[in-house]
């Protein structure tokens, strides 16, 4: 007992200065309060590219023999870069190097509202314009190395235009979305109008489009798509170094011209499959109404209503693998009767999310007597780099 009590005496002075340390409520706030002044007053921590774009790079190349002649082609080098801009706004930016003519070229230089009332959407800049469906795809994305014959002559190849759109998404259960457009023209490689000079409002090219979506049960769904881009008028100078005439004429009566369009998508995607399983089937046909010229006088012609389209249908075979098929109908714009039919046949292997080859066939024959066929084998190589992404295509 007296042991105890010693031992008890010595650590006295110890347990004294321990609840002498502890600080008080007050003490223990205050020095809360100090550090939550440290933390405020410091800088943030970030990172140096916080506010880059998001960026990303497809390279994409060729090689295609066309009736025993071969040729490498490099298709394109696309840059895009795209972020949001503010809380109301975002842009994005394609810049494409090509072996074409200009050799380096913007695209695309978009800007579009996110957050406009009445579900209104308004887009400008340098943009793809919203007529069809696969006419507005970048050469890379599209589920065939060339892009189907009827686009190219129809449209111009891509939809590419400097203008303005707004769309207008309905609200109903059904989706159905409206689109009204106006461009200098339509078609990166429409030469119907030149995209540098001034010209009247009246030949402008409008455009209307109505598009609508469905889910049939769990694995099938489909788009429709119904539009039209007017332009009301074009001027034409007679080529008088061709013609041998003292004094040009000018047409410009008469030179309306409407291009007219349905597509149609159908997709089965399996729920039990993922998304590397299912059957995307595609068609757009296209109707051409235009006064036309000839092509070394400028002269007007005549007035010719024309036809063309394609359908394609795509099978997805698991992670790596995608066949498919292409038929493309092309009535000439100058003689209707003169139609060239094309029949392509192509394979996809995904090597991975971010590397694609791909391996197509096709014959084209012209309905004229001693039109020889032509034959074109084809393998496509693409790779992407960073973020690159034009929308979600392959649902």
């Amino acid at each position: 007992m007296r042991r105890t009590l010693v031992f008890a005496l010595c650590l006295a002075p110890v347990f004294a200065r321990a609840q002498d340390a502890k600080p008080s409520s007050e003490e223990r706030i205050k020095a809360l309060e100090e550090r939550l002044n440290k933390l405020e007053g410091a800088p943030a921590k970030t990172s140096l590219s916080a506010f880059n774009p998001a960026i990303g790079l497809s390279i994409d190349m060729s090689l295609v023999d066309a009736n025993d002649k071969a040729d490498f082609n490099f298709r394109a080098a696309e840059l895009n870069v795209e972020a949001p801009i503010d809380p109301y706004l975002k842009g994005w930016a394609v810049i494409t190097a090509s072996n074409q003519n200009p050799a380096v070229d913007a695209e695309e230089a978009t800007l579009e509202t996110t957050s406009l009332p009445y579900n209104l959407t308004v887009r400008g800049g340098r943009l793809f314009a919203a007529f069809g469906r696969m006419a507005h795809f970048h050469d890379h994305e599209l589920p065939v190395i060339d892009r189907p014959s009827s686009l190219n002559s129809y449209v111009g190849g891509e939809t590419r235009a400097d203008g303005l759109e707004v769309s207008y998404l309905l609200p109903s259960d059904l989706f159905v979305n409206l689109t009204a457009g106006a461009y200098d023209k339509m078609g990166a490689a429409n030469a119907r109008q030149d995209p540098a000079s001034a010209r009247a409002f009246d030949e402008f090219t409008y455009l209307a489009r109505a598009s609508t979506y469905k889910d049939i049960g769990d694995d099938h769904s489909v788009e429709l798509g119904l539009d039209t881009a007017w332009t009301p008028f074009r001027t034409v100078t007679e080529n008088t170094a061709v013609t041998g005439n003292p004094i040009a004429s000018t047409f410009h009566q008469n030179t309306w011209r409407t291009l007219s369009g349905l597509d149609f998508t159908y997709r089965y995607q399996p729920t039990s499959g993922g998304i590397y399983k299912g059957v995307i089937w595609g068609t757009e046909v296209l109707h051409n109404d235009e006064g036309r010229f000839d092509r070394n006088t400028n002269r007007s012609t005549q007035r010719v209503q024309s036809f063309a389209g394609y359908s394609y249908v795509q099978v997805k075979m698991g992670l790596h693998w995608r066949p498919g098929i292409i038929i493309d109908l092309t009535e000439d714009q100058d003689i209707a009767h003169r139609l060239t039919s094309t029949y392509s046949a192509f394979l996809t292997y995904d090597v991975t999310e971010f590397q694609r080859l791909r391996l197509a066939y096709s014959e084209a024959l012209v309905n004229v007597a001693g039109t020889p066929r032509t034959r074109t084998i084809g393998l496509q190589w693409t790779g992407i780099l960073g973020h690159h992404v034009h929308g979600f295509r392959d649902r």
